[in-house]
């Protein structure tokens, strides 16, 4: 009886994390993003959105995004995701500028 209110209890709070995740992920690509016509924000919606959502830049402080950065040009090597340095500079520069 206790382990079945146990597991009942444990998948409740699973689908709850789910639910938060993914609603998490819809409210951010319907937020305003900073400078939202620019070639910048572009470059970012073009390339980071392959493997993930849209990350708000604001999500991260200036020192943040540039670790961030180091681990996901690894992840994006991993996966063959082709980039220029210019491109990286651009989101980096993109990121940190609008960052809290």
């Amino acid at each position: 009886m206790l382990l079945s209110y146990l597991v009942r209890f444990l998948l409740q709070i699973l689908c709850l994390a789910l639910l938060l995740g993914m609603a998490s992920c819809v409210s951010v690509s319907h937020q305003n993003m900073p400078e939202e016509n620019s070639a910048d924000l572009g470059l970012l919606k073009k390339k980071c959105t392959l493997c993930h959502g849209l990350p708000h830049p604001k999500r991260h402080t200036h020192e943040e995004w540039g670790y961030l950065l180091t681990l996901m040009k690894k992840r994006m090597n991993e996966k063959n995701i082709s980039y220029t340095t210019e491109e990286m500079v651009q989101i980096k520069s993109y990121l940190q500028r609008n960052a809290r």
